[in-house]
């Protein structure tokens, strides 16, 4: 285990020499619901708190309309949303003037797997905040979900605001506590570099938790913790502390990490392809973004080199 949390320590400083994490432009996917809602303040406290502009960005599907015999239908469609994002933008800016909110409204029409990496890219998104329901089994393949398809499309980070999100602190003040989360095959440079720019700027306790499977096939969890603080030199003070290993599913066994820790954010690993669902069967991804008790923050593993 010491060899673990040695080659840990090394893979994290090196991210720790990096630049750190700034955000210019904020993506809100807002599908005008009650989840979209929840997570709305998240978004805003991020945007205060990197001085980033804030786009409200809404999809129109236009699907439902194909048969209408309305043409004008999906126009009045964006139209009526744009008004209501309106309303929503112009009574944000008034109730953050002190913090200069910076807030614009985006309306498309189309399908939300190729509108929103184009969107995303044009307004050179550096994150996307989304709120999920956290739906499973036939009520998902029935209902869909606006957050799977934007996980599994965005071209930047996302920070996903699941049902069972209950802590709040990083709104306004920051994480005090982080979950890195990865497994041995999917270990992302990317990824440690927002958890250790995040853990030295607010000085953050950072919890690195690798999940595997060992030669028996059982699901274990290697888990490190270090706390950051700035030094003279880039990199940072590191004090490792194990924790029992524990066995059950990936997604359990980093949701009882992040209980135990009282983790106000996880940053989480995907794999550069990976489904983050399908219509009946969740991933651990999805079970980890729809369980945590606190916002989960999904970054794409780089593609492996030859």
């Amino acid at each position: 285990m010491s060899e673990v949390i040695s080659a840990s320590g090394n893979w994290l400083q090196q991210s720790a020499m990096g630049d750190q994490v700034s955000l210019r432009n904020i993506l809100f996917a807002n599908d005008l619901s009650e989840c979209s809602a929840r997570a709305l303040g998240y978004a805003i406290g991020i945007a205060l708190r990197y001085a980033a502009q804030l786009h409200l960005f809404h999809c129109v599907d236009p699907t439902p309309f194909n048969l209408a015999e309305d043409p004008e239908a999906i126009q009045t469609t964006c139209d009526d949303a744009r008004r209501e994002l309106e309303r929503m933008a112009a009574s944000l800016r008034s109730r953050y003037r002190s913090g200069n909110l910076d807030v614009k409204v985006v309306v498309r029409a189309g399908s939300i797997a190729a509108i929103l990496p184009k969107t995303a890219e044009e307004l050179d998104s550096g994150l996307i905040v989304v709120g999920t329901h956290g739906r499973t089994g036939w009520r998902k393949a029935a209902l869909g979900s606006v957050a799977e398809a934007v996980i599994e499309q965005a071209p930047c980070p996302v920070l996903s605001i699941g049902p069972s999100t209950n802590r709040t602190r990083i709104q306004q003040f920051g994480p005090t506590n982080i979950v890195l989360a990865f497994t041995s095959s999917n270990r992302s440079a990317r990824a440690a570099s927002y958890a250790v720019s995040l853990a030295r700027k607010y000085g953050s306790k950072l919890t690195v938790v690798n999940v595997f499977e060992d030669r028996a096939g059982r699901v274990l969890a290697q888990v490190s913790q270090f706390e950051w603080c700035e030094a003279a030199q880039p990199g940072a003070s590191r004090v490792a502390l194990q924790l029992p290993t524990e066995i059950g599913t990936k997604s359990d066994l980093i949701l009882r990490v992040a209980e135990r820790t009282t983790a106000d954010l996880i940053v989480l690993v995907v794999p550069e392809n990976h489904r983050f669902t399908d219509r009946f069967v969740s991933s651990n991804s999805y079970r980890v973004v729809s369980a945590a008790a606190c916002p989960v923050l999904t970054v794409r593993a780089e593609p492996e080199r030859d």
